[in-house]
């Protein structure tokens, strides 16, 4: 009696203690674990803010978000930026709402906290990123349980994938996509979970209509957004009809359809203020949606026509038919472009080939990017765990008919979607971290199911439950820990522009005129265009003028006229050339048309090599170099050693030049190892052509040099070499490259004048003279002067050279001058400035124009140009022997109105015609010239440029 007693009280107590952890772990799972994801997103937020103090930022598209984000601080949706692509410019285009949220959030922390521009700009990324870990946090309880989701966030909080493109100073559109993204999936949850309307389900379908215009406007890439819903769309109604699940499928359509409907109209109605920039796409995702509608409505109403849906594989065979049909009529509409849809995002063109975060995806790149510390890659393999599981609890639902399944169907569909994309590119890898980390929270969720399912009472279940906490628990720390070091690092950095670059941005603002351009490889334009930095005008960056990208790289991967463009059809001031370049070269050479595919990924174009394996031996009195391997010693092509002033041939045993600089050796592949490039970079008078670098340093003419860049003045004519008449010949006595005074007295000269990339057309050459700033002589030498570029010829002039302190000539002949300031219309819209007016098409033209001085007498013209490239082995850019050769023409002037203008900002209008055909009959001479399947068009223009006379100093001293 007494042991049964005994027994009955610890039964007693037992239940007691369990019921008080059973209902201590109820509150933890309902005020705990949401109190922790915020805790989570504070967390997130400091470590995405460690590198605010960067002093501008680390990622050089940012550089060009700020400026529009300034803009639409002023305007809301920007319109116009001047400073790229000039003279002309560019419209704002793709994801402006992106820069409209931005300034919203100025506007509010302004309002609240007196936070400044800058501020709220380097604050806005890590408040993008603690915002991710909450909606992760919600979407993955909404999806699949509490756990989910707490360990969902606990990931995003750390994701070095996340960190990326959500620190501060990284300001892409990728992270408020991802934000709005999830945030509108779980709005998107709540109306749909509700059957009956209620305050709940008309909220959520309020703030999903939202969020889904803010995640299709801050991106340009949301069409991934639009597209996964779409296929939820398709898959959910495929798999309940087949299951038989008719009234899921009825309740599906009617209240998904419908929102989902509202979402796409709504957001093509956004589309024509410019905040949403996918219009086209989703005109492509209506008809899609309109499409599977009809497919719908004959899955629901099909038997009143004599369909059979009787089981399971009638139905199936009904969906099949149907699909069938709906491709072929999908793939009639689009043709071959519907295997072409994704495009842009891959390495789809010789320019895309050349760009890092196009290239395919590895597993070393996965393991980086979703690892706990390091390279662990366990993210990523607990996603894999989790989308089993889902897979697996799918299919239960399915056997029960289980009514929920279309959250399990937007897992997959996410993780498919993502996996794909992230299989495709490494730009990817952000934007697939949303769905990897579900689904990784997930898999751990499912153990915390498994124990919480246990048939042990509620208290042994909680007991599990911490203990698996205490388990799991060690990753987050140690991801957050790793990933504080990281941002430490980062933030050490102070930036991504090197000290180099920023002094000569800096001297570049200080020193050249406000609507002065500069250009260099197109990496470095948004830091030339920055108010942060130099506020130039660059002819190409990092999102626009990729046409131009095929120019500068022949300009920089060749030499002589095979190198020359014309330049000063972008009004080009000055050229920046960086020798760490040396390390892209591959690139800009296979671009430049300099080497072949082949080439491209197996023949480093340069080579550091250090002095001890450098050897110069005497072989029968005669010096050669050896460059000494493990693989050997080998005899370069030719040596130049710069430290002793001597050229040695060598017996080419590897197709490279050895420059020998104090302390080190380059190897230079022999096609480009006497480029632009090269002699730019490293200030090297050597050529393989007689006075070929003497015309470069004359047209390009050093200005600045510091650590490694090197800023040259572009002039479009200059003398390189003047020649007097002595004794019954020529001497020369002044070259470019070593200088020379001009003689006194009565001369004659021959002047040899480098035309770059363009003729000297029925110029005017004056000779001045000067006593300080006072003009003392001026004289014309030469009238109706012609010389062609491509095959230059000297020009023999007499004169008297007076006693003065300075001497000009100065070529007089027309020009463009003058650049877009502000936005140009047409017919009273903002029209695109790179392509103002289209064949056969007419318009009232409103332009903003700057102008250096007073004109009297400007002609407005259309200028038509083309640049393409020849494929002489074919358009297979994955052909070994693929190699191009970029052209840039200008077709023809369409003059339109002579005026005067005023140093400064001008308005100008003018009625416009652009005749038909015109570049439609260029493009056949190009294919009778070269070949139709040698021909790749890359961009047409349409650009306003005025032309007037104009004077080019080609020579000083």
């Amino acid at each position: 009696m007494v042991k049964t007693d005994v027994k009955e009280k610890r039964k007693k107590k037992t239940a007691e203690g369990g019921s008080s952890l059973a209902r201590y772990y109820s509150l933890f799972k309902l005020y705990g674990l949401p109190l922790i994801a915020l805790l989570l997103a504070y967390w997130g937020f400091k470590l995405r803010n460690i590198t605010s103090n960067y002093k501008t930022f680390l990622d050089p598209d940012t550089f060009f978000h700020y400026e529009m984000y300034k803009q639409a601080i002023e305007q809301w949706i920007p319109k116009y930026f001047a400073y790229a692509d000039p003279p002309a410019g560019i419209k704002a285009t793709g994801y402006l709402g992106l820069y409209t949220v931005q300034a919203a959030f100025y506007k509010i922390t302004h309002a609240l906290f007196g936070t400044d521009v800058m501020g709220a700009f380097k604050l806005w990324p890590p408040f993008v990123g603690a915002m991710t870990v909450i909606a992760v946090y919600l979407l993955g309880k909404k999806l699949h349980s509490d756990w989910a989701g707490i360990w969902g966030a606990a990931f995003m909080m750390f994701s070095y994938a996340s960190f990326t493109k959500t620190m501060s100073g990284n300001n892409r559109g990728e992270g408020p996509f991802m934000m709005f993204f999830l945030f509108a999936v779980f709005f998107l949850l709540i109306y749909l979970d509700e059957k009956d309307w209620n305050w709940k389900k008309i909220t959520g379908g309020i703030l999903f209509l939202l969020s889904s215009v803010l995640y299709m406007g801050v991106w340009t890439g949301s069409n991934f957004g639009v597209g996964i819903l779409l296929l939820v769309a398709g898959i959910t109604v495929v798999v309940f009809f087949t299951f038989g699940m008719l009234d899921a499928l009825r309740d599906f359509v009617r209240d998904f359809f419908t929102i989902y409907g509202l979402s796409l109209l709504l957001g093509l109605a956004v589309s024509y203020t410019g905040f949403v920039g996918i219009k086209n796409f989703l005109v492509f995702a209506l008809e899609a949606f309109v499409a599977l509608s009809i497919l719908a409505a004959v899955m629901l109403y099909g038997e009143k026509f004599g369909l059979n849906y009787s089981d399971k594989k009638h139905r199936f065979g009904t969906v099949l038919a149907i699909a069938i049909v709906g491709f072929l009529a999908f793939y009639g509409y689009f043709g071959r472009d519907l295997l072409k849809f994704m495009g842009a995002a891959y390495q789809s063109n010789p320019l895309f080939q050349t760009v890092a975060e196009l290239a395919r995806t590895d597993w070393k790149t996965i393991a980086g990017y979703y690892s706990i510390k390091s390279r662990d890659g366990l993210i990523f393999l607990l996603s894999l765990v989790g989308f089993v599981m889902i897979l697996v609890r799918f299919i239960s639902k399915l056997t029960k008919n289980d009514l929920t399944g279309y959250k399990e169907i937007f897992i997959v569909s996410y993780y498919f979607g993502s996996l794909y994309l992230l299989l495709s590119a490494v730009r990817f890898v952000f934007q697939a971290s949303g769905a990897v980390i579900l689904l990784a929270g997930i898999a751990i969720g499912e153990i915390f199911l498994y124990v919480e399912n246990m048939k042990e009472n509620i208290g042994t279940k909680a007991l599990y439950a911490v203990l698996l906490v205490l388990l799991f628990l060690p990753l987050p720390i140690i991801g957050a820990q790793y990933m504080g070091a990281q941002a430490t690092n980062y933030s050490k950095a102070q930036g991504s522009v090197p000290p180099s670059w920023t002094n000569t941005l800096n001297w570049l603002k200080e020193n050249s005129d406000p609507l002065d351009s500069a250009t260099s490889w197109w990496d470095y334009g948004y830091w030339i265009e920055s108010s942060l930095l130099s506020h130039r005008r660059s002819a190409t960056d990092g999102g626009h003028a990729y046409d131009r990208r095929y120019i500068v790289a022949d300009f920089f991967s060749h030499y002589g006229n095979d190198a020359e463009q014309d330049f000063e059809a972008w009004e080009l001031n000055y050229m920046i050339v960086w020798q760490q370049d040396i390390y892209k070269f591959n690139a800009i050479s296979y671009l430049g048309g300099a080497i072949d595919y082949y080439e491209y990924g197996h023949v480093p174009m340069f080579q550091l090599i250090p002095k001890q394996y450098i050897q110069y031996v005497n072989e029968s009195g005669k010096i050669v170099v050896y460059v000494g391997t493990s693989q050997g010693k080998y005899q370069p092509v030719m040596t130049i050693d710069l430290s002793r002033g001597q050229t040695i041939q060598g017996r080419g045993d590897i197709p490279y030049v050895l420059y020998v600089f104090g302390n080190y050796g380059m190897l230079a592949y022999e096609k480009i190892a006497f480029s632009n490039f090269v002699r730019l970079a490293f200030h090297l008078p050597y050529s393989y052509e007689p006075w070929d670098a003497q015309k470069l340093f004359a047209n390009f003419k050093p200005v600045y040099d510091n650590g490694g860049v090197a800023t040259y003045e572009f002039r479009p004519f200059a003398v390189y070499r003047i020649d007097q008449y002595r004794n019954e010949t020529w001497v020369p006595f002044y070259s470019s490259t070593a200088g020379g005074k001009l003689p006194l007295g009565e001369q004659k000269l021959r002047l040899w004048i480098s035309a770059f990339g363009r003729d000297v057309k029925d110029a005017t050459l004056i000779f001045e003279a000067y006593n300080g700033t006072n003009l003392i002589k001026k004289e014309v030498l030469a009238e109706n002067l012609n010389i062609d570029h491509l095959n230059e010829t000297p020009v023999e002039v007499s004169l008297v050279v007076p006693n003065a302190t300075s001497y000009r000539f100065v070529l007089v002949q027309d020009g463009p001058v003058g650049v877009l300031s502000g936005e140009p219309k047409v017919n009273g819209k903002v029209a695109n400035p790179t392509h103002i007016l289209g064949e056969g098409q007419s318009g009232n033209l409103e332009l903003k124009a700057a102008f250096r001085k007073d004109y009297d007498d400007v002609q407005l013209t259309l200028r038509a140009s083309i640049v393409y490239y020849v494929a002489p082995n074919g358009k297979d850019i994955y052909s070994d022997k693929f190699y191009l050769e970029p052209h840039q023409d200008i077709i023809t002037y369409v003059p339109v109105k002579t005026l005067s203008v005023k140093a400064g900002n001008n308005t100008i209008t003018a009625q416009a015609s652009m005749p038909g055909n015109v570049f439609e009959s260029y493009i056949q001479e190009l294919y009778k010239k070269y070949g139709e399947d040698k021909v790749v068009v890359v961009k047409k223009r349409v650009e306003p440029i005025f032309i007037a006379r104009k004077e080019y100093v080609i020579w000083e001293g």
